[in-house]
């Protein structure tokens, strides 16, 4: 066992070594580099290598599909065929909005021929579906749960959260392809596993405004200021997104007197296992976590 597996508690024999190879979309390279930062160490812990989407472009979410349909489907379409020509067979996406815009594609070259034909006039190949798109949660399977729980070195004793799991996610799966229901209960468990005290609420998949938070910013705040008033109603100090977006709204919206620090479960991961830089992530953050995790000596 090598120092930092050590440090840890993550014996080499226990180890992933799969390859990951993920779409990070636009996000991931500005507003959310923290959510980047933070699932690439929380990968690594299990020995998982990480591989990004090779000359990968924007998805096209949100508003490209509302302004002309055909082009937002290329948008997404030229990323599921990069994904086919370099052998990728599992594609993870690490933003709800980017995975169902892929996710809408990929059905719709699928059974819709005539857009497949649109696909390969513009790009020179049509899709064969030889992609499947996973939602980053998925990374997290049974036995590298397991990893993480047992990496534990810092609990988070403390913190309250409460998961909001947003809109996208949990839209119907023939839209998504993904049934966030089966994972609810066993991602209370695995937060709870790192120490929190997981708060029950009512508001876990309430819209947060999304992007009309850009158009109709009144109606965000309205919106947000209804999902903080209830997170705390429950008793919560804070909240764990799955979402960019929604971080980003749930952080900056709303009145500010009420504002709580939204963390992303991969965030939580490094601070209970103390990975390294675990703590600058943080400082990428709109609201200060810092009085919370200081004040419950979490650093």
């Amino acid at each position: 066992m090598d120092e930092k597996n050590e440090k840890n508690g993550v014996s080499d024999k226990n180890k992933d070594y799969s390859r990951i190879y993920y779409y990070p979309g636009c996000s991931l390279m500005s507003s959310a580099k923290e959510l980047g930062e933070s699932l690439f160490a929380m990968v690594k812990l299990v020995g998982a290598w990480v591989e990004e989407l090779n000359d990968w472009n924007c998805c096209g979410s949100s508003p490209a599909h509302s302004v002309n349909q055909d082009y937002a489907l290329l948008l997404a379409g030229r990323n599921l065929l990069l994904a086919e020509r370099q052998g990728i067979e599992d594609l993870y996406v690490t933003c709800p909005s980017c995975y169902v815009r892929l996710r809408t594609a990929e059905n719709t070259l699928k059974y819709n021929p005539d857009k497949n034909e649109i696909l390969e006039s513009t790009l020179g190949r049509s899709y064969q579906g030889n992609v499947r798109l996973k939602f980053f949660l998925e990374i997290l399977t049974d036995s590298r749960k397991e990893i993480f729980k047992d990496a534990v070195v810092n609990p988070l004793k403390g913190l309250k959260p409460v998961l909001y799991f947003g809109c996208l996610l949990t839209r119907p799966e023939w839209i998504t392809g993904f049934d966030v229901l089966p994972y609810e209960a066993e991602l209370i468990q695995f937060v709870d596993s790192l120490g929190v005290e997981t708060m029950r609420w009512g508001f876990a998949k309430q819209c947060c405004g999304a992007h009309l938070a850009v158009t109709k910013s009144e109606l965000a705040d309205r919106q947000v200021d209804k999902i903080r008033e209830n997170a705390k109603r429950s008793g919560a100090n804070c909240v764990i997104s799955f979402c960019p977006l929604c971080q980003v709204n749930l952080e900056l919206r709303g009145a500010k007197d009420t504002r709580l620090p939204v963390f992303y479960i991969s965030e939580l991961i490094g601070l209970a296992c103390k990975l390294k830089n675990c703590e600058s992530w943080l400082k990428k953050h709109l609201v200060d976590p810092m009085p919370l995790l200081e004040g419950n000596n979490l650093l």
